[in-house]
């Protein structure tokens, strides 16, 4: 798997991916319906993250640590079929970014054919930009954009919240099965 930065990302190419993006705290069950999709296409499947939980800096009064280290989450990204991973350092600048010129810089660095999205994705300054939104810029740019359904266990929807909460309470059985494999 390649792993590189977003300022190398932004820089024109020619190869078409597919693209997912978001935190991917431990590459949970929900995450890995996004990234079976991006890898399910012809396209060289791309994850964007970021080198921290942007919740560090935005909400660190709330922030109760991550569940994988980077390494880990690269680690099972590339076990996925992950090819390309992007690296986002959230910077003040960064943060400071709407959400409709991330995904113009997105979509308009390189050749995106597919981008797949969790059901409430936000991104950009104050989470000012939601899924409809992007299918909109999207669309234009001749993007399909795919929207995952939530993936349910024992009635709740899957997240890094409830595996946070699940782990924070001991419960390391329900944590890996919403993981989808061992914590080890």
């Amino acid at each position: 798997m390649q792993i590189i930065d977003w300022q190398e990302y932004i820089l024109p190419h020619s190869s078409f991916l597919s693209v997912t993006i978001g935190v991917f705290d431990g590459v949970h069950l929900g995450h890995q319906a996004l990234i079976k999709r991006i890898c399910d296409s012809p396209y060289i499947p791309t994850v964007v993250t970021f080198k921290q939980n942007p919740l560090k800096i935005t909400r660190p009064d709330s922030f109760t640590g991550d569940i994988y280290s980077l390494e880990q989450k690269f680690r099972v990204l590339e076990e996925l079929g992950v090819e390309l991973t992007v690296l986002i350092d959230f910077s003040e600048k960064f943060r400071k970014m709407n959400g409709r010129d991330f995904i113009n810089l997105l979509l308009g660095s390189r050749p995106v054919k597919l981008i797949a999205l969790g059901r409430n994705f936000r991104c950009g300054c104050g989470l000012d930009t939601g899924v409809n939104e992007i299918r909109d810029l999207a669309s234009v740019k001749g993007v399909e954009t795919w929207v995952a359904e939530p993936v349910i266990d024992d009635g709740r929807p899957v997240s890094s919240s409830r595996i946070r909460e699940s782990l924070s309470a001991g419960r390391i059985a329900e944590a890996e099965r919403l993981l989808g494999r061992s914590l080890e």
